[in-house]
């Protein structure tokens, strides 16, 4: 049986935009989701030093990565991290999604952001962020968020998410220093998620 015209014509044209979608898709395929890295920090005793962070903070890069906390105290949880910026520009540090692994376990504490100094039994110095409510070294964060705590100013908050910027020269190592508190202990890690862009 022979096909009408208009059938071949409407044949043509539909496989010419199923091959051009091919195209499409091979030549810009569909951004993969991105992956979540995961580090688990030694716990940092409340110890500031640049030998000490360079001993026990783990690196971290642009991207979102979950971290695991464990106790330096009863009820305690911290840890170091360190970043290098790729290259220089605004980078915005955002922590969130804290869990303890006990049921209605409430969790609140801060993230510092420090720079090292060239000697190494030197103390780490804090630079302030731009965040909600002004500029902090510190953000702080909770979970759930707490009521009725009396802050000294805005950047004392405690939200479930905070986020801070800052202009970093490409190769500037910076650490953060993560330190949780609960009040339902448990030799299990805490964690919390940090997003780098």
């Amino acid at each position: 049986m022979r096909e009408n015209k208009g059938y071949r014509i409407w044949k043509r044209v539909l496989s010419a935009i199923v091959i051009a979608v091919m195209v499409a898709t091979i030549a810009n395929p569909l951004p993969a989701e991105a992956k979540v890295k995961t580090v688990k920090p030694k716990a940092a005793a409340n110890v500031t030093t640049t030998a000490y962070a360079k001993k026990v903070a783990k690196k971290v890069t642009v991207g979102t990565t979950k971290v695991y906390l464990d106790d330096y105290i009863a009820l305690s949880y911290s840890g170091y991290l360190k970043f290098v910026a790729p290259k220089t520009k605004t980078y915005t540090f955002t922590i969130y999604d804290l869990k303890h692994p006990v049921k209605r376990g409430d969790l609140m504490g801060s993230m510092v952001f420090m720079v090292p100094y060239g000697y190494k039994n030197s103390q780490l110095g804090t630079f302030k962020v731009s965040c909600k409510g002004g500029y902090s070294s510190r953000l702080y964060v909770a979970n759930p968020k707490p009521t009725g705590l009396y802050y000294a100013d805005a950047t004392q908050v405690y939200y479930k998410s905070r986020s801070g910027g800052i202009k970093l020269k490409k190769g500037q190592v910076i650490y953060l220093g993560i330190d949780l508190h609960t009040f339902k202990f448990t030799k299990k890690r805490v964690s919390c998620t940090l997003k780098i862009k």
